[in-house]
Parts: structure tokens; C-alpha cells; sequence
């Protein structure tokens, strides 16, 4: 017979390692520098006040090598779910190398504080772009508020692999390339416009070496655009925020659809 310890830890553990494994992959929750402490203490105390309110479960048939399987299946439900929730900081990191490629600005690396390794400028300035707005505008409440949700579509134990569940993860993954290139566009356009034009130049002037002569430009161009673009860049990564807690819902719902 189950104790009375056995049906309040257990269902505590087992919403503890969802959502440590979740705060594991979040943005900024991972940083490098997070303290580890703060983050398991975090997780510790949303389970603690979620876990009283998720439906009873039947420990009586649960042999512990099914108990094991079981917390396994919740840290893997809680790095996909994390996983999708920083999609939208992938997108910066390849936008920031693109605009990086453009410039020329990915000679010169600096230290990202968040990770404590070397990335190139326009990457580390998008990075902090998306950090500032996700935590000014209280977002990452709204990705907590978004995991919790996810219990009611998807209770402990019931998840199930399936083709949608790929076909939407993949979707994601292509929105990743999207997001990217409409972040970097308006740089990339300046370039080639930087660069049509000093091809015309040296039609007039066949001994002019077009890259060496258009660099300098480049990164004068690359730079102001990507100045005064900044706000749309910001627009970009709240709109894609905005929206995760609904795609962590519909993640979740596949996961629970058999």
C-alpha cells in the first residue's frame, strides 16, 4: 500500500524534473552564469505549488523500474518544450552571424556574458536585444504561465511520439531561417546594394579591386541600417514571444494526442 509520503513527494518529483528540465533549456534561466542553485530552487517551488493542483495518480501500479521510465519521459517533455521556447534565440544568433558575414564585423569577436564565449558583435547586441525585451515586457511570465498550461493537455505520463508532433517541430525549426533572414534582410540589401554599385564603378575603372574598395562602406552601410532597424528587429522578437506560450500548448497537445 502507498504511503502518505509516497503520494505526496512522487507527483512532486515528477513535476519538479518537468520543469527543471524546461528552466534547463529557457533563455536566459540557462545562462552560464545563472546560479544553478537559484534555478533548481525556482523549479522546486513552481512544483511544490503545482503539483497540488494536478489530478491524483495511481502509485499502486507503478514498479519502480515504470517510475524511472516515467521521470525520464518528463525531463525529455521538459527540454522540448525549452527547446521550443528558445527557438526564437537561435533565430538571433543566426541573424546577428548573417548581418556578422555582411559587415565584416565577425572578425572581431567579444565575450557574450550570458554564455562565456566568443561571438561576433552584431550577435552579442540582437542576443541582448531579445534578453532586454523578453524581461521588460514580463514575457518570460508568459512562457511559465504557458508550461503550466501545458498539464491540462498533457498530464504526467500521457506523452506519445506521433507524425504531427514532428511535422510541427520541423515547421518550427524552418521558422528559426525566416525569422533569421527578415531580421538581417535590410543589411543584406544595403550590401548588395553597396556591392552593384561599385561593380558599375569598375566597369569605368577596370583596376578597381571591388571588395577592398567596398568594405569600408559595407560597414559604414551595414552598421547605420542596422541602427535604425533596431526597433524592427525588436518588433520581430516580440512578436515571435509573444506567441510561445501558444506553441508550447500545441506541443504539448501533440504530445498528448495518442
Amino acid at each position: 500500500m502507498t504511503s502518505t509520503l509516497e503520494i505526496q513527494v512522487v507527483p512532486w518529483m515528477l513535476v519538479f524534473l518537468r520543469v527543471g528540465a524546461f528552466l534547463q533549456v529557457l533563455p536566459f534561466f540557462s545562462a552560464v552564469n545563472f546560479p544553478p542553485v537559484l534555478r533548481l530552487a525556482m523549479a522546486a517551488f513552481v512544483a511544490l505549488f503545482l503539483g497540488p493542483f494536478l489530478p491524483p495518480m495511481d502509485l499502486d501500479r507503478l514498479g519502480l523500474g515504470e517510475l524511472m521510465a516515467l521521470m525520464a519521459q518528463e525531463v525529455c517533455m521538459g527540454l522540448l518544450l525549452g527547446f521550443v521556447a528558445r527557438m526564437v534565440f537561435y533565430a538571433v544568433d543566426l541573424a546577428g552571424n548573417i548581418i556578422g558575414l555582411e559587415t565584416g564585423l565577425h572578425l572581431g569577436n567579444l565575450l557574450d556574458p550570458f554564455q562565456r564565449q566568443s561571438v561576433g558583435a552584431p550577435g552579442l547586441i540582437l542576443f541582448l536585444l531579445a534578453a532586454v525585451v523578453m524581461l521588460t515586457l514580463d514575457l518570460h511570465h508568459w512562457m511559465l504561465a504557458g508550461f503550466w498550461r501545458t498539464y491540462s493537455v498533457l498530464p504526467v505520463g500521457q506523452a506519445h511520439l506521433n507524425a504531427p508532433l514532428f511535422e510541427t517541430l520541423v515547421r518550427h525549426t524552418a521558422l528559426i531561417f525566416t525569422v533569421a533572414l527578415q531580421m538581417a534582410a535590410p543589411v543584406i540589401a544595403v550590401s548588395v546594394v553597396i556591392l552593384l554599385v561599385f561593380c558599375l564603378f569598375s566597369r569605368a575603372v577596370p583596376q578597381m579591386n571591388v571588395f577592398a574598395e567596398s568594405f569600408a562602406f559595407r560597414i559604414g552601410g551595414g552598421l547605420l541600417v542596422f541602427g535604425l532597424t533596431l526597433h524592427l528587429t525588436a518588433q520581430y522578437v516580440f512578436n515571435y514571444l509573444h506567441r510561445l506560450p501558444d506553441d508550447l500548448l500545441v506541443v504539448a497537445r501533440l504530445l498528448g494526442s495518442a
